[in-house]
C-alpha cells in the first residue's frame, strides 16, 4: 500500500512540475488574451549563461549559447534550430524564422502557432490580424485553427472577440447564428447588437 501511495505521489508531483513549467511559459507570453500586453518588467524563462542555455530552470541540450537569441511569445533560436518554450521545433528554419504576434510565427515554408505547424497555411500570404485571428489567401484562423467557411477577403476583426465577414458574425471563431453582419455593432463588456437582437459574449439575449 505504501509503495502504491509513493508511486501516486511521484506521478502527481511530476504532473505538477510539468504544468508549472507550461504555466510559466504561458505567462512569458501572457497566455490567451494577455501576452500582447505583457508587463514590461516580466522576466523571460530563458537564460544564457556559461555556454549553456536554460528554460524554466532546465538546460536545453544542444542549444548554442554563443548565438542564442531570445525572441518573444515563448520563441527563441540559435544558428541551427528554433525553440518554443524550450523545446526544439522540428523542421523550422532558423534563418527565416519570424515571430508575428499572438503566438503565431513563420519561416519561408511554414506557419506556426504556439510552436506547432499550422497544416496548409500559406507562409507567403499569412497575416496576423488581432485578438488571435489571422488569415492567408485561402483561410481565416483563430487560435491557430482554421475557421470553416470564413471568407478571408471580407473578414474583419471587430473587438472583444467579435469578428465578421460578408455573410456571418463570429465570437471567438464560433458563428453567431442569425446575426446580421451589415448591422452588427460591438458595444462594450461583451455586449453587441444588430438590427434585431442583442448579444452577450456571442450569445443572443432572449
Amino acid at each position: 500500500m505504501r509503495k502504491i501511495l509513493f508511486i501516486l505521489a511521484m506521478v502527481v508531483s511530476l504532473s505538477a512540475s510539468v504544468a508549472s513549467a507550461q504555466e510559466r511559459c504561458d505567462r512569458h507570453h501572457g497566455g490567451r488574451r494577455g501576452y500582447e500586453h505583457r508587463d514590461r518588467h516580466h522576466r523571460s524563462p530563458y537564460l544564457v549563461s556559461e555556454n549553456k542555455v536554460y528554460f524554466d530552470g532546465r538546460e536545453i541540450k544542444g542549444a548554442s549559447a554563443s548565438n542564442f537569441t531570445i525572441l518573444r511569445d515563448g520563441y527563441a533560436k540559435d544558428t541551427w534550430n528554433v525553440y518554443y518554450c524550450g523545446a526544439k521545433m522540428n523542421g523550422a528554419s532558423s534563418n527565416s524564422f519570424k515571430v508575428l504576434g499572438y503566438g503565431y510565427a513563420k519561416d519561408t515554408w511554414n506557419v506556426y502557432y504556439e510552436g506547432s505547424k499550422i497544416e496548409g497555411a500559406s507562409s507567403d500570404s499569412f497575416d496576423v490580424l488581432s485578438d488571435w485571428y489571422a488569415k492567408d489567401t485561402w483561410n481565416v484562423y483563430f487560435d491557430g485553427k482554421k475557421i470553416n467557411g470564413a471568407s478571408p477577403d471580407s473578414f474583419k476583426v471587430l473587438r472583444d472577440g467579435y469578428a465578421k465577414d460578408a455573410w456571418n458574425v463570429y465570437f471567438d471563431a464560433i458563428k453567431i447564428e442569425g446575426a446580421s453582419p451589415d448591422s452588427f455593432k460591438v458595444l462594450r463588456d461583451g455586449y453587441a447588437k444588430d438590427t434585431w437582437n442583442t448579444y452577450y459574449f456571442g450569445r443572443k439575449i432572449d
